[in-house]
This record gives structure tokens, C-alpha cells and sequence, in this order.
């Protein structure tokens, strides 16, 4: 059996299967912390979205920020840019009018991308995905006017993902690491961009699934965001990616 029937296997299994979940609320949030706020962008798909938690807070982007303030001190002003069931090309297409916010005068420090498994389900060969993250970082720089720093948010390990069907775990699993291996190549590529491993299987396992098996419930969101506070910190307090500086002024 070829890769893209086990792909459409899949999809078909997974619509008929799982309950239908919806985005979670409050796209926009700050936590308490010293110095001026690290403004940080979540931009991506159905985990971007927050699908699995009630409200963003619980979702990855409030969890990565909560890590990241205890890890740092760091005040973090957090804002989502996501859509459920985007590739990488589609958020070329939809989501970049939101990366700031004139009214506010908000613009990220730094962006974290969180995106991928849909263009895996889609069999997107590598080399073609490889070329829409590259556009995606040129898109976004040219908007914003200047070299943001990106971080790619690794994709998961789906070997041991209780909520997809055997037939397709351990391809599909195959197909994501491939997508993978193309984010870091990116990163190795460009400039001020970052690649952050996903971390270990229990995201997927038990309780840390949501009610549908397939996205992280908010103990798999935060176990997730912790392992990319970690590497954002360390990136962050080596110079090596820059946020706000200490003593700038507050937008």
C-alpha cells in the first residue's frame, strides 16, 4: 500500500472518528514578569489554535509564555495567528495581515511556528514543503520590515500517538520526520532562525491527549510548551536570539 493511500486512510479515519473540536477563546494575553515585555507571535494550525483547550491561556501559546516568565522573569505579551487545518502554504494565504496590531502598535520580538502535521497528511513532498516554510520566512520579514527571529516548534512524534489508526502511525510518524529534517535545514540556512525538537512521546500518551485523540489536552500542552520554553530561554539568555532590550520602553 502507497504513502498517500495510507494518508487518505487516515483523514477519512480520523473525520469519522474523533468529535470535532473547537479553537480555544482569548487570543491575546500577557503574564507578569520583569523588564519589557518579550512580545511573542504563535502562528500556525490546529495547535496554534489551541484545539483540545478551552481558552489560550491553557493552550500552547499561554503555556510556552507562563514557562518562559518562570524560566526568564520575563514579562511575555503573547498573541495567536492560527487557523485549524492549515499547511504552510495556507498560512501564506490567510494569516499574515495578523501578525501585528496597529492599534496597539504591537509587533513581535518573536515568533514561534507551530505547523507541519497537516502538510505530512497532505504527503507534501519535503522538498516542496521545504521551499513554502523559506517563503513563509521571507513573507513574514518583508511585512514585518526586518528579521524577526523565528522558531520552529518541532514537529511531534506520532509512533506512539494513541489516537491514530496502526495502519498509519509508523508511516505517517516516517513522513513527519522527513517534514522535520526540512525545518531544520531552514534554520542551519537562514538567519536569526531556530529549530526546537518536540520532545518525548508522553505528550501522546493517556491523559495527554484531548477528547478527540488527536490534538494535546492542556497537561499535554503544557508538558509541550515547557520542552519549547526551555529552548527559547536558551536562546533567549545567550544572545543568540534578542528580545526587547532591559530598559527599552513598553509599547
Amino acid at each position: 500500500m502507497g504513502v498517500r493511500m495510507l494518508m487518505a486512510m487516515l483523514k477519512e479515519r480520523v473525520r469519522a472518528d474523533r468529535p470535532r473540536l473547537p479553537d480555544a477563546a482569548g487570543d491575546a494575553g500577557e503574564t507578569a514578569g520583569e523588564g519589557p515585555s518579550l512580545r511573542l507571535l504563535l502562528l500556525g494550525d490546529s495547535t496554534a489554535a489551541g484545539v483540545g483547550a478551552e481558552e489560550h491561556r491553557d493552550a500552547l501559546v499561554g503555556q510556552v509564555a507562563t514557562a518562559l516568565t518562570a524560566l526568564t522573569g520575563r514579562a511575555v505579551s503573547w498573541r495567536v495567528a492560527a487557523r485549524s487545518g492549515a499547511t504552510v502554504r495556507g498560512l501564506r494565504a490567510v494569516l499574515l495581515g495578523q501578525l501585528t496590531d496597529p492599534l496597539r502598535r504591537w509587533q513581535p520580538d518573536l515568533i514561534l511556528l507551530s505547523a507541519g502535521t497537516n502538510d505530512a497528511m497532505r504527503v507534501r513532498r519535503p522538498g516542496a514543503f521545504r521551499r513554502d516554510v523559506e517563503r513563509l520566512v521571507r513573507d513574514i520579514r518583508l511585512r514585518l520590515g526586518h528579521d524577526v527571529p523565528i522558531v520552529f516548534a518541532g514537529l511531534p512524534h506520532l509512533d506512539v500517538h494513541q489516537g491514530l489508526p496502526h495502519p498509519v502511525r509508523t508511516p505517517l510518524h516516517s513522513y513527519v520526520r522527513l517534514l522535520d529534517r526540512q525545518f531544520k535545514l531552514v534554520a542551519a540556512r537562514g538567519a536569526v532562525l531556530f529549530h526546537v525538537p518536540a520532545g518525548g512521546p508522553p505528550r501522546f500518551a493517556g491523559g495527554w491527549l484531548a477528547a478527540d485523540r488527536f490534538h494535546p489536552s492542556v497537561p499535554g500542552y503544557r508538558g509541550w510548551a515547557r520542552n519549547l520554553a526551555a529552548g527559547i530561554a536558551t536562546l533567549l539568555e545567550t544572545g543568540v536570539c534578542r528580545g526587547p532590550e532591559q530598559g527599552s520602553a513598553k509599547p
